[in-house]
C-alpha cells in the first residue's frame, strides 16, 4: 500500500508486525460530501482486489456508558445456540462465548463490530446486530459474587454462581479441568457447596486475580467431555457433563453420534460437475449404517439437499444430546494455489478435548482412502466450536482434482470414506473407555 505526502515525520509510530500506514493529504470526499473515500488496491502476483473505503470517524461519550444486552437470536428463529461470540481484535479468531442476556458496558465501535469492557482491562469485540442497547442511564453491570453451590444430576454437575447481574464470563478448558472467569465481579465466596459427594468433581477453588474479575475453577477426576453456560435469571449455571459410560469392547453401543453433510448453501464442485454437497450426503448415509450396525444412534442434520444454515447444524447435535458430532466436507482450494501439489485428507478441531477425535478420524480416513495426509489441526468452524460434545470436521478428498472427484462419485469411494468415518469415531471412543 502506497500513499505520498510532503512531511510525514510527525506522525509516524514505530515499526510493528501487522501495521500498515499511509497518508493521504487530500483524500477525495464521498457523496455525502462529509465523509473521505480511498480506493484500497492489493496486488498479489498477477490478482488484485480493490474496495472504496468510506471513513466515518465519531467519538463515543462515556460520561454515561451505553450498556447493551447479548442476544443472537434477535430475529426469534429459535435455532441459535444462545452464544454471542466475542473476538480479542475485530473479525478476530473467537476467544469468548456469552450466553444470551449477557449485559456489558459498550465502548468503541468498528464498522459492523462494537467492542465491550468486559472489566477494567479486558475488552472483546461481537457483532453489532448482536447487542441490543438497554434505556439510557442504565448503570453499569458489576458487583459482589456469591457463595456457589453444585447440583449433581445423572448426566451432568450444575455448577450455581448468584450474580449482581448477568456479567460477562469465559469458561477456559484443561484437560481435567474447567476455570470459570467472571467479568466485573469481586468475590464474596464465602462457601462453595459441593451438594453431596460427587465421583465426577475432585475439588472447587476461586480466586481473584484482579480487583474486577473473578475465577472459579472445577477440577475432575475424568477429562473434559462437554459443558454449556447459560443464565438462569441471574444465577449464572455452568453444566458439566459427565462423560458417557463406554465398553471397551464395543466402544459404540448405545453411543450418539451426530453426522453432518456438509453444505449446502454453498459448497464446492468438481470437473465433472460433481457437487460437494451431493457427494458429503451420500457418505454421511453409508457411515450412518455402519455406525447404527454397531450399536449407536446415529441422526443427520440433513437428508436431503435443502440448504441448511451453520446454526440449526449445531443447534440440532445438541438437542440431539450428541456424544460425538462430525461434519463432513470435501475440500477445494482459491485460485492461484496449485492443488496437485497441495491436496490430501485434513481433519479440524476448535477445543482442546476434541483433538483426540481429529486425530482418530485423520488416522483412519488416511487408511481408507490412501491419499496424502495434511494432518490434523485446530479449525475456527461452526461445525467444531459447540462446547457440550467433542465435535470434528473432515475434508476427506479434495473435490477439484479429477481423480479424487472421481473417487467421490463412485459406491467403493464413498464406503471407503464412510468407513474411515466409522473406524475414526470407534478408536476414539475405545480410547476414552480405557483412561481411567
Amino acid at each position: 500500500v502506497r500513499a505520498f505526502s510532503t512531511d510525514t515525520a510527525a506522525f509516524r509510530l514505530p515499526h510493528a508486525a501487522g501495521r500498515y500506514m499511509g497518508w493521504l493529504p487530500a483524500a477525495a470526499m464521498c457523496a455525502d460530501g462529509r465523509t473521505a473515500c480511498a480506493t484500497l488496491t492489493v496486488a498479489v502476483g498477477g490478482d488484485s482486489a480493490s474496495a472504496r473505503w468510506p471513513l466515518t470517524v465519531n467519538t463515543l461519550d462515556l460520561t454515561f456508558p451505553t450498556v447493551v444486552v447479548l442476544n443472537d437470536d434477535t430475529a426469534h428463529t429459535g435455532t441459535t445456540d444462545s452464544l454471542t461470540p466475542g473476538r480479542a481484535v475485530p473479525h478476530g479468531t473467537y476467544n469468548w462465548f456469552f450466553p444470551t442476556g449477557t449485559e456489558a458496558t459498550l465502548s468503541g465501535r468498528w464498522n459492523d463490530q462494537v467492542r465491550l469492557q468486559l472489566s477494567r482491562d479486558a475488552v472483546a469485540w461481537v457483532n453489532a446486530d448482536e447487542v441490543v442497547p438497554l434505556s439510557a442511564g442504565t448503570p453499569p453491570s458489576g458487583g459482589v459474587v456469591g457463595s456457589v453451590r453444585l447440583s449433581p444430576g445423572p448426566k451432568s454437575v450444575i455448577l450455581r454462581v448468584p450474580l449482581p447481574a448477568r456479567l460477562p464470563i469465559q469458561v477456559t478448558e484443561h484437560d481435567r479441568a474447567l476455570t470459570l472467569r467472571i467479568y466485573g465481579g469481586a468475590s464474596d465466596i464465602n462457601w462453595m457447596q459441593y451438594g453431596g459427594t460427587d465421583p465426577l468433581v475432585r475439588r472447587m477453588s476461586y480466586a481473584q486475580p484482579a480487583s474486577d474479575e473473578v475465577t472459579i475453577t472445577v477440577d475432575l477426576t475424568r477429562r473434559v467431555w462437554g459443558y454449556r453456560a447459560r443464565y438462569d435469571g441471574r444465577d449464572l449455571l455452568l453444566e458439566i457433563r459427565r462423560p458417557p459410560e463406554i465398553a471397551p469392547d464395543h466402544p459404540l453401543r448405545g453411543r450418539t453420534i451426530v453426522l453432518d453433510p456438509g453444505h449446502p448453501p454453498l459448497g464446492a464442485t468438481g470437473p465433472t460437475g460433481l457437487w460437494e454437497p451431493v457427494a458429503t450426503l451420500a457418505v454421511a448415509l453409508k457411515a450412518k449404517r455402519l455406525l447404527e450396525g454397531a450399536g449407536a444412534t446415529v441422526f443427520l442434520t440433513r437428508t436431503d439437499s435443502t440448504p441448511l444454515e451453520l446454526y440449526p447444524r449445531t443447534h440440532f447435535a445438541e438437542m440431539h444430546d450428541a456424544d460425538v458430532l462430525v461434519s463432513i466436507h470435501a475440500n477445494a482450494l482459491p485460485d492461484g494455489v496449485n492443488p496437485f501439489t497441495n491436496n490430501g485428507t485434513s481433519v479440524y478441531y476448535f477445543h482442546p478435548r476434541s483433538a483426540p477425535l481429529a486425530r482418530a478420524l485423520d488416522r483412519a480416513l488416511v487408511a481408507e482412502l490412501g491419499v496424502r495426509d495434511l494432518g490434523m489441526g485446530r479449525g475456527d468452524y461452526a461445525l467444531v466450536r459447540p462446547t457440550w460434545m467433542p465435535a470434528a470436521l473432515t475434508e476427506g478428498l479434495f473435490i477439484m482434482l479429477p481423480d479424487q472427484e472421481a473417487m467421490l462419485g463412485s459406491e467403493d469411494g464413498q464406503r471407503r470414506y464412510a468407513r474411515g468415518l466409522a473406524r475414526g469415531i470407534e478408536n476414539f471412543l475405545r480410547e476414552r473407555a480405557r483412561e481411567p
